[in-house]
């Protein structure tokens, strides 16, 4: 007679459950890659520069005058976003790739949303939050500001021409 190892039924229904789709399966984190000392610090420099722009004289005339200022165009394989001054801080409006529905015949579903990050730019511990967060959107604007160094001048020519500075993750 075959008898059959050792917890063999608990690993194929935790496996069936899994393939099934119902609750109870083995629960998986999302991993959230820590950033190296030398990240941190070009991601901390970045966003320091964009603070302080925003602070300007200059910046603050033509907010009352207009709703909101594009300065910066973002992309990864994760998320594209757009960052702007508006009167309350810095906003960001992003989409997210959310894959493809096999129910809706393979269409590629994406989030579109509009989020204030400015909470992050004013408080001393605003980056190493940004950095831990699962949100795609905010992973996608760390993984860009962590590896490109932004030059305040860079901001200033793009806005005074009307466009936006385009940095991308290199996917």
């Amino acid at each position: 007679m075959v008898k059959a190892p050792e917890k063999f039924m608990e690993n194929y229904l935790s496996h069936e459950k899994g393939l099934s789709g119902k609750k109870g399966g083995a629960v998986t984190q999302a991993r959230i890659p820590v950033l190296s000392a030398k990240k941190m610090k070009m991601l901390k420099k970045n966003m320091q520069i964009l603070w302080d722009v925003y602070g300007a004289a200059e910046i603050k005339e033509i907010l009352s005058k207009k709703e909101k200022i594009l300065f910066l165009d973002l992309r990864s394989s994760l998320a594209c976003l757009n960052i702007f001054y508006v009167n309350k801080g810095i906003l960001a409006e992003y989409e997210v790739d959310m894959g493809v529905q096999k129910d809706l015949a393979g269409a590629r579903i994406y989030k579109q949303s509009e989020t204030l990050m400015s909470r992050y730019f004013y408080t001393e511990k605003g980056a190493e939050e940004l950095s831990k967060s699962t949100n795609a959107a905010y992973r996608a604007f760390v993984d860009i500001l962590s590896t490109n160094d932004i030059e305040e001048s860079d901001i200033w020519n793009a806005i005074a021409k009307g466009e936006s500075i385009k940095l991308s993750s290199g996917y």
